[in-house]
């Protein structure tokens, strides 16, 4: 029968410090899904009500002050800040509609930031909030 040298062939776990590295990025990986992960939830609702303008045809005969108050108003019943706040700080509002003769284009895209930890933040850009309704009875 053959016997092996202990230390050679002993298996071993990871040690304290190996755990300790493992528990910080593991940590630290959690920290930064707490702070995104509710933008990513709010941007699913922005992302729905930008959509379900497109069942909404008579929208596109209204003005663009008129759209603007009723795609606010389906933020503010939906408890959606995210895009009004966003907007609200800048100059130009981040919610973009564009009205040819044949469609109108609502665009909502938008960049949100939230502070991570210490003196770090993150921005995340979401360039999925765009729709185009036809106007109902417009020729190309």
């Amino acid at each position: 029968m053959q016997t092996h040298a202990r230390g050679r062939w002993q298996q071993r776990g990871m040690s304290v410090w190996q755990t300790l590295i493992v528990l910080v990025v593991a940590g630290i990986g959690l920290t930064i899904i707490v702070a995104i992960g509710p933008l990513f939830i709010k941007n699913f609702s922005v992302q729905s009500t930008i959509k379900s303008l497109q069942t909404e045809p008579e929208l596109a005969s209204k003005s663009i002050l008129e759209m603007r108050q009723v795609i606010e108003r389906k933020f503010d019943v939906n408890q959606i800040d995210m895009v009004q706040a966003v907007c609200r700080d800048k100059e130009k509002s981040c919610l973009k509609i564009e009205k040819t003769k044949t469609s109108v284009r609502i665009d909502g895209n938008y960049e949100a930031r939230v502070h991570v930890m210490g003196n770090v933040d993150a921005i995340v850009m979401f360039n999925d909030n765009f729709v185009e309704i036809p106007i109902p009875g417009a020729s190309d």
